[in-house]
């Protein structure tokens, strides 16, 4: 079986930093929740359903002060591509899409929806170790748009 390759605390720390210009407030217990939610459904290698439990997760958790929805989807999307998939979706379309996804009361549902724009995305990295800033970079550069009116229309979490 493949081994499925997974974002780190830290890397979601860098994404909500770039997402919102600087360091956000956040609780470290709800980040390493939040993020553990890659590995948190069915089996290991349900990559659509691990990415919608996610996505899903983080939005609900909110473990910054301010970004989580626009940090969530691009760490989904860094994730889907360090595993070889990709969305086929457009920026214009993005943000709307993935709140769609969060509104979702059942995982199953937003896995469904994910594996109808899954596609293959070359993995970039090297010996089969994905370049996780590079593919998180690259993340930030294809959705521009979504990333700022998610962050704009995002929640604020009540953290000290």
């Amino acid at each position: 079986m493949k081994t499925i390759h997974t974002l780190t605390v830290p890397d979601m720390m860098w994404v909500n930093a770039q997402v919102c210009g600087g360091q956000q407030p956040w609780d470290y217990a709800t980040l390493e929740e939040a993020v553990f939610n890659q590995y948190a459904h069915g089996g290991n290698h349900d990559l659509a359903g691990q990415a919608a439990r996610f996505l899903i997760g983080f939005g609900k958790l909110r473990p910054f002060k301010m970004g989580n929805e626009a940090t969530a989807f691009v760490g989904l999307v860094a994730f889907l591509a360090m595993n070889g998939k990709g969305l086929h979706l457009e920026d214009a379309d993005a943000a709307a899409w993935v709140e769609n996804l969060m509104a979702e009361q059942a995982h199953d549902g937003a896995k469904a929806k994910i594996e109808v724009i899954l596609e293959e995305h070359g993995q970039h990295g090297h010996y089969g170790v994905p370049d996780v800033q590079g593919i998180l970079r690259e993340a930030l550069a294809t959705y521009p748009k979504a990333v700022s009116e998610l962050k704009a229309k995002g929640h604020v979490a009540a953290i000290a």
